[in-house]
């Protein structure tokens, strides 16, 4: 009995232990209640901060583009119109103000505002005594406070005078034809029709391969990949009526008519166009062609010529120089400036003497008559050793100095060849928009030496055609009033600080684009670092030909592009082109991948417009640290 009364009260510990452990879960069950309820009001607050922000930025966006988007502006009036528009920005609200002006909220707590909307000027030229700045750039900072939590976000908006051509990865002003399977990271643009088909047509050896004759390539269709940034690619389309698909059909159609074949049949659904491009229906939008800047060679030929200054910022000529009883597509460049006494041209090259042939006879009047001819030769000859050469590789010499030194506008009247002999490159030591290499006549870039790259680093206008070929390095505007072709080339871009330039080749008259890597395998395709554009119609084919184009391509005209993927052939009788198997692990031997930073690289040569165009960047969160002092 007494070892029973030893354990009175073990009961009361036992339940005192129970209930504190009990009490410890419930402090901490409790605990984590309140913190959740915490954490999901301060992601709530979090959440709404965001959104109201990025809601001010929209709207603030929105007003910019409606007041300026599209509008016909010159160049030296878009910075006070500028101004004028982002001072009136509704949602502009600067601190402590006690107007009504920010985004209006049902949270009590809430405070939402633009607190800075500012541009600056993207190329500013202080080499040339041209003020006409006709690029800015807009940075939008607004920031919210819910219940304490802040939350600032900023977004870049472009305001620029420049043609809409330089957005695009491809595009035409008229029908934009995909046949095939051509690989597109970047927007794509169509002022008429956009029509997609998985038959690649193409020509060989003068027979053309196409789906009339029932012998184009069967393969994929053109797939359309995000950007290295992650941006998703955009169709623009004039409306889903004008967007066209048909598969494994020779006769061309679109979607919703007709029933040859296999085409893909019914509306414009979500699995067609994933099927066609690759994309989303999401990602399908309507651009009219009323809102596309356009550009106008010709006027942006003049403009160029006009704006042009030598090195003591002399203008090169002045409207009256030219026609002015003409069209501007009808100036007379080539006699005006055949006249600009300052112009360079190609040293005459002195032709070597002939040496008489001995007559072999014995007649001493032959003899005689000889004995002259030869003597004359032999002064003629010396003259030439001695004076004649030594001043014409002088002359040429100061020719290469002069065109690979250029300060200021420089005029070559003639054919310039750029061949890598004497002349190894087209050089501007100091860049502006008033500084030009201007050709009047034809330009030829071609290394007939070796496999050294040449350099093209200078903003050219070509009054004749351009021919471009072999290994070229590029840093370079070029406009040409002539047709171009750009045969067997590879087209890289100079490396300036870091930064990976480009060439904008803007023509007249057709691009003949052709036989880049002939027949190489589709994965080793040499670049092709460019913007192109031309005023006529474009073909472009990636069969026996293999394409990398970094930079974009665009028509006035109707642009057809052409493609297969993997590998492609002569056959052993060289009588037609062997395919490998078409799937979706080969890799598409026309690839073109956008390139943003165009603007940046070669803003001060690009041609400028008289209508706006607004575009809105990514919006970054920043913190309040990040924002500029004003």
């Amino acid at each position: 009995m007494r070892r029973f009364r030893e354990e009175k009260g073990s009961a009361l510990v036992m339940v005192m232990f129970m209930m504190l452990i009990l009490t410890l879960l419930g402090v901490a069950v409790l605990s984590a209640a309140v913190g959740g309820a915490r954490r999901t009001l301060t992601r709530e607050n979090d959440v709404q901060s965001l959104q109201l922000t990025q809601k001010t930025l929209d709207e603030s966006v929105a007003y910019i583009a409606n007041k300026l988007d599209g509008k016909t502006l010159k160049a030296d009036a878009l910075d006070s119109t500028l101004q004028g528009v982002l001072s009136a920005i509704p949602a502009l609200q600067v601190a402590g103000s006690t107007t009504n002006q920010a985004v209006k909220t049902e949270l009590d707590l809430a405070s939402t505002r633009l607190i800075s909307a500012k541009s600056t000027a993207d190329f500013a030229d202080s080499a040339s005594i041209l003020k006409k700045n006709a690029s800015y750039t807009v940075t939008l900072i607004a920031q919210s406070e819910i219940n304490g939590v802040k939350r600032t976000l900023k977004q870049d908006v472009k305001v620029s005078l420049y043609p809409d051509f330089l957005n695009y990865a491809f595009g035409s002003e008229n029908d934009l034809i995909l046949n095939g399977s051509p690989t597109i990271k970047g927007n794509i643009y169509a002022g008429g029709k956009l029509q997609v088909s998985n038959m690649a047509e193409y020509t060989y050896k003068g027979k053309k391969y196409n789906r009339e004759e029932k012998t184009a390539q069967k393969t994929l269709f053109p797939t359309m990949l995000k950007r290295g940034d992650g941006s998703q690619p955009l169709a623009f389309v004039q409306s889903l009526n004008d967007f066209e698909i048909s598969e494994n059909v020779y006769e061309s159609h679109p979607v919703n008519q007709g029933t040859n074949n296999e085409a893909l049949s019914g509306e414009l659904t979500i699995a067609n166009v994933k099927k066609a491009l690759g994309i989303d229906l999401s990602q399908v939008r309507i651009r009219k062609n009323e809102q596309f800047v356009k550009v106008n060679v010709d006027q942006s030929f003049l403009d160029k010529i006009l704006e042009a200054r030598d090195s003591v910022n002399q203008p090169i000529l002045s409207l009256s120089d030219l026609n002015t009883s003409g069209s501007i597509g009808s100036y007379n460049y080539s006699e005006t400036l055949s006249k600009y006494t300052k112009a360079l041209k190609m040293p005459e090259k002195p032709i070597e003497p002939t040496k008489p042939i001995d007559p072999a006879s014995a007649d001493k009047v032959i003899q005689d008559q000889y004995k002259l001819e030869l003597d004359a030769y032999e002064k003629a000859y010396t003259k030439y050793i001695t004076i004649d050469l030594p001043n014409y590789q002088t002359a040429l010499n100061d020719l290469t100095k002069a065109l690979t030194n250029m300060e200021g506008t420089v005029v070559f009247n003639g054919d310039l060849n750029v061949d890598g002999d004497w002349l190894k490159g087209l050089i501007q030591t100091t860049k502006s928009a008033s500084s030009w290499l201007i050709i009047n006549g034809n330009l030829t870039v071609n290394n007939t030496l070796d496999n050294t790259p040449l350099n093209i680093d200078s903003s050219v206008l070509v009054t004749g055609a351009v021919n471009l070929a072999g290994k070229i390095n590029v840093d370079s505007t070029l406009l040409t009033l002539g047709n171009t072709k750009i045969q067997d080339a590879t087209i890289t871009g100079a490396v300036k600080s870091g930064v990976v330039k480009e060439i904008v080749l803007i023509s007249k008259g057709p691009i003949l684009l052709n036989r880049v890597d002939a027949f190489s395998q589709a994965s080793v395709a040499q670049t092709l670092r460019g913007f192109f554009y031309t005023d006529s119609t474009a073909e472009l084919y990636g069969v026996g030909s293999n394409f990398d184009l970094q930079g974009g391509f665009f028509a006035k005209g109707n642009l057809t592009v052409n493609a297969v993927v993997g590998n492609s052939t002569e056959d052993a009788s060289r009588t037609q082109i062997v395919f490998d198997d078409q799937t979706t692990s080969k890799t598409s031997r026309f690839k073109v991948d956008y390139n943003d930073q165009v603007f940046n690289n070669q803003g001060l040569a690009l041609p400028r417009v008289d209508q706006i165009s607004v575009k809105a960047e990514k919006i970054e969160l920043i913190q309040e640290s990040e924002i500029p002092k004003s």
